[in-house]
């Protein structure tokens, strides 16, 4: 900027160049999706399929009950730890969790998780991910996968209910 008397044109150039920075920083953040404590908080982060779209996400708070507004959350799994985070792996690797719903959506109530395993059948491998929730019961009506209410019988599974906000694509 010029002088002591800035125009219109400079401060619009400044702000939008301090607004790219700032862009570049967070988008730096979000492309780095599991690494968990980029910003120093201790926070774990992880991957939510939702709508066709990944998005990152860390566990807030586990619940103690159901929660009145909830969202579902199917852990697509094989009943082994081969299915948990980070990668996933029953899931085509990119994450074991899809979402029935997400933000922007009309039943989106803020990632206010209950948990369903849904355990694929004795033999069934995934040629693709499951990434909705259409895709999930269109596996369970071909007898791919069954699914319950509940977290399966893996230790290190994530809890029956929880809060776990989607903060962005991954």
């Amino acid at each position: 900027m010029t002088g002591t008397n800035p125009t219109r044109r400079e401060v619009l150039r400044a702000s939008a160049a301090i607004g790219a920075v700032g862009l570049g920083a967070t988008g730096t953040a979000v492309a780095a999706p599991g690494k968990g404590d980029e910003q120093g908080n201790g926070k774990i982060f992880g991957r939510v399929w939702a709508n066709d779209v990944l998005y990152r996400t860390n566990v807030v708070k586990v619940l103690d009950d159901e929660p009145q507004a909830s969202d579902v959350i199917y852990f697509v799994n094989d009943g082994t730890t081969a299915s948990l985070p980070p990668n996933g792996g029953v899931n085509g690797g990119g994450s074991p969790f899809v979402s029935e719903s997400a933000p922007g959506d009309r039943d989106w109530n803020g990632g206010q998780w209950v948990h369903y395993s849904a355990q694929l059948a004795d033999g069934v491998t995934l040629s693709e991910p499951l990434t909705s929730e259409s895709d999930v019961l269109a596996a369970e009506e071909a007898g791919q996968l069954t699914i319950s209410k509940g977290r399966p019988d893996i230790a290190g599974a994530p809890p029956n209910f929880f809060v776990c906000p989607l903060n962005g694509r991954a």
